[in-house]
């Protein structure tokens, strides 16, 4: 007996959508090896939509800041006020100099790059791509009055964030 090719079709779509959300729930599951000490967020909508904390007096002693990447987004680790917040807004003070680590946390190719309100890259301020779960990398940069956005050029829809550089009005930036 001859098959039906809607029942072919039928069956090809039903295996389609099992391998689907198979490889998706094997994205998802939490022993990508990572021997980090904080847990990581595993559904990015666990991280709130608020902006975090913009406050220049909340960012005056601060030189390193956290991330986790995520294919939804980046999310807050630290300082504090940044903990859980979805794609934070960051105060810089123009000519202080940054570490800004971040984590792939769900072993999709990400990026980290800082750019311009042209969309080009400031400085060559860019990591390299990683798709390793649990790969850690280290942006060092100096802040600079034409910063706008961080961005993932993998995901930039979604996956970006506010950069605000403050003027240094005191005259301690480090370089």
């Amino acid at each position: 007996m001859a098959s039906h090719p809607a029942d072919r079709r039928a069956f090809l779509s039903t295996a389609s959508a099992a391998l689907a959300a198979t490889a998706v729930a094997g994205c998802l599951s939490d022993d990508g090896g990572a021997d980090d000490a904080e847990e990581p967020i595993v559904d990015v909508a666990e991280a709130t939509a608020s902006e975090g904390e913009t406050d220049p007096d909340a960012w005056a002693d601060v030189d390193e800041i956290r991330l986790d990447g995520y294919v939804g987004g980046w999310v807050g680790v630290s300082p504090d006020h940044v903990d859980r917040i979805e794609n934070p807004t960051l105060v810089l003070i123009e000519g202080n100099e940054y570490e800004l680590t971040w984590t792939n946390q769900d072993g999709v190719k990400h990026n980290l790059a800082i750019h311009d309100d042209e969309g080009e890259v400031v400085d060559e301020y860019a990591t390299g791509v990683s798709e390793d779960l649990g790969a850690t990398t280290t942006l060092e940069f100096v802040a600079r009055p034409e910063m706008a956005i961080y961005i993932c050029e993998h995901q930039p829809a979604i996956q970006y964030g506010e950069v605000v550089v403050l003027e240094d009005t005191d005259g301690s930036a480090t370089h």
